[in-house]
């Protein structure tokens, strides 16, 4: 039997199998901005005692590769985006560039429509305050916003926007209408941030951002005319009425896009005139990091040239990997050690001579787990996860555990010994283990 070494999101085994990113790729790197001292080529290294961090933001880090390579996963180390407070967003260069029709894309309170209602700041789905909520006043009438752009008679639109949905009787309307739609596109969006209803739309799609509570929601519909066409977002009564005098409900939106395409590509901001660009978002979610712990983040594949991290804030990244993540065929569970956890530490203790504590400190700290595998076809063994076994000699690692049930259970790692199989005398199974040894700070 052949075995093909699968990749993060398309091989045939569920996230709950561990991931192993070691076999990074190479290339050109560059950033848009850099920080004296912390020059974009020292974040494209193993150590983690040297960062490349921005002067200006945002900013992106890039490496493009000369070839075109099918990527997975990104690895992030030694890095300070939770302490910073920056949101990461991770994207691919694509020889097709996608835009948005829509101006002011992102500054939704500068959209010429706006009637019985205001909009006020909130969190965004990227960690930004730049979202609104669209709340209603108390006036009889239609609750709503909107904005315009130029369609063609014949050609397909797709619009498409971040929701965060009223649990409190309220529903967003979508709708395409104006010179260029005589007959509307209608879509309404239900409390859950799914597609409740649509009339005219050719598709529509709702997809969940993460845990945020956001969703990025879409039509698509085909010019009737050349003229205007009108984005119209409506705040539905508790009777699904359209005209009502509101309570002060309020439904949350982000991100605006209008584009000439059958269905929504990834979002591109837009300021006071449209906007395009060869580099895709390799999802609607944005990282938003928590702590300053490793990150693997895995995604379908893509073929690219180029992969971008793009930051918010003035964050240093120490360690930034891509390739393809080994998956493991066999789930291990009992056998991984929950390495994010197992903290080792250094403890310096300073006692008086009367024997009083006057401090303690942690004069080195980092991360240790063992995993083990069992059952391994010896086939796919020498085939697949042989070559990881001879690159971690010399070059670390980044090992996610159980990537769909603990996402943090992941760290950059690496071995102070050879990894060794062993046949169990099964069948032509064989099984392996190794001890990791993990980057961390002293905050871990």
């Amino acid at each position: 039997m052949s075995y093909t070494p699968g990749h993060a999101a398309a091989s045939p085994y569920p996230m709950t199998h561990a991931r192993i990113l070691w076999d990074r790729l190479t290339g050109t790197v560059s950033a848009t901005s850099e920080a004296e001292g912390f020059e974009a080529e020292l974040a494209d290294t193993v150590e983690t005692n040297s960062w490349w961090k921005p002067e200006t933001v945002p900013a992106s880090w890039r490496i493009e590769y000369g070839v075109s390579r099918l990527i997975d996963s990104i690895g992030i180390a030694a890095h300070n985006l939770g302490t910073a407070g920056s949101h990461a967003r991770i994207e691919y260069k694509s020889p097709n560039a996608h835009g948005n029709l829509l101006l002011h894309s992102q500054e939704i309170q500068l959209w010429p429509v706006l009637l019985r209602a205001e909009l006020v700041p909130t969190l965004a789905p990227d960690g930004s305050m730049d979202a609104r909520w669209l709340v209603e006043d108390e006036t009889d009438g239609a609750h709503l916003t909107g904005i315009d752009f130029q369609a063609v008679e014949g050609r397909m639109y797709t619009f498409s926007i971040y929701v965060k949905p009223n649990a409190n009787g309220r529903r967003l309307r979508m709708s395409m209408e104006g010179a260029a739609y005589p007959d509307q596109a209608i879509v309404n969006v239900g409390g859950d941030g799914a597609i409740a209803s649509a009339a005219g739309a050719a598709a529509t799609s709702s997809v969940a951002v993460g845990d945020t509570g956001w969703f990025r929601v879409s039509m698509s519909a085909e010019a009737q005319a050349t003229g205007f066409a009108g984005i119209r977002l409506l705040i539905r009564g508790p009777n699904s009425e359209l005209s009502y005098p509101g309570t002060g409900e309020a439904i949350g939106l982000f991100g605006a896009q209008a584009e000439w395409r059958l269905g929504p590509s990834p979002y591109v901001r837009s300021a006071s005139s449209p906007a395009s660009s060869n580099w895709r978002a390799v999802s609607d979610e944005w990282l938003l990091p928590s702590d300053d712990s490793a990150i693997l983040h895995l995604f379908d594949p893509v073929e690219t040239d180029g992969i971008r991290v793009s930051v918010s804030e003035p964050a240093r990244i120490g360690v930034i990997g891509t390739g393809r993540a080994l998956p493991m065929p066999r789930m291990g569970y009992t056998d991984l050690g929950m390495i994010d956890l197992s903290r080792t530490a250094t403890l310096t203790s300073h006692v008086s001579e009367g024997g009083q504590l006057m401090g303690r400190f942690i004069q080195r700290a980092g991360l240790s787990g063992s995993f083990e595998w069992q059952n391994l076809p010896e086939d796919w063994y020498r085939q697949a996860f042989d070559p990881f076994a001879r690159a971690a000699r010399t070059e670390p690692f980044f090992i996610a555990a159980r990537p769909e049930g603990y996402p943090t259970d992941c760290a950059y790692a690496w071995v102070d010994d050879p990894i060794l199989p062993a046949r169990q005398g099964v069948r032509n199974f064989a099984s392996v283990g190794f001890t990791a040894t993990g980057h961390a700070d002293a905050a871990a």
